[in-house]
């Protein structure tokens, strides 16, 4: 799932939404998904693939905005639509869609990034628990933060008090991004799970 079309479908899914704008969301499903077709299918390069993906998004965010949920949404989706945060996942979802090799001149197609909101690396503190601690396997806090957007890399750390890294007094692990979508090459598909 991307971010928007999640936003899509929970929106869909809240009990207090009635028949008429769970109706009105699954055509704005529909339009979304020509949304994304139409910018995977642009054969255009640089500037002008991204005029072109954002004429679409304008289109879109046009016809979600004001068409569907102005024009035809009920009071309730007309006060919801910022609590449902379906505007700014749209933002969301697009810039996940700027991360292409034919946008970013010389993004290496093998190097796996990850792309979209996520959860990343805010900190890191050894907290032994006395001071004899500080001769093991120094224990690791990372602490993380929710992003809703992220261009990163996983980054793999060994800690050792000691130079020649001995498995004994060696913690090691990595810091993964948590839910954005993988990057490998021409595109990027929302998925992941949180090691943390």
């Amino acid at each position: 799932m991307t971010p928007h079309g999640e936003k899509l479908d929970a929106a869909a899914r809240n009990p207090k939404c009635g028949d008429d704008d769970r109706a009105l969301l699954v055509e704005a499903r529909h339009v979304y998904g020509e949304w994304i077709e139409n910018m995977r299918r642009l054969a255009t390069t640089g500037g002008e693939r991204v005029q072109q993906m954002t004429k679409a998004l304008n289109n879109y965010k046009d016809t979600l905005e004001v068409e569907l949920i102005a024009r035809r949404g009920s009071a309730f989706m007309k006060r919801q639509r910022g609590q449902l945060k379906l505007d700014n996942s749209i933002l969301e979802e697009f810039l996940i869609h700027l991360v292409h090799p034919n946008v970013i001149r010389g993004l290496p197609e093998d190097l796996e990034l990850t792309v979209g909101p996520t959860r990343a690396f805010m900190s890191l503190s050894f907290t032994p628990v006395d001071l004899s601690g500080l001769g093991g396997p120094p224990r690791v806090t990372i602490k993380t933060k929710d992003q809703d957007f992220v261009i990163g890399k996983n980054i793999h750390y060994r800690f050792s008090p000691e130079a020649d890294f001995p498995v004994e007094k060696t913690t090691a692990g990595s810091l993964s991004g948590c839910g954005g979508a993988p990057f490998r090459g021409r595109s990027a598909v929302a998925s992941g799970s949180c090691p943390f």
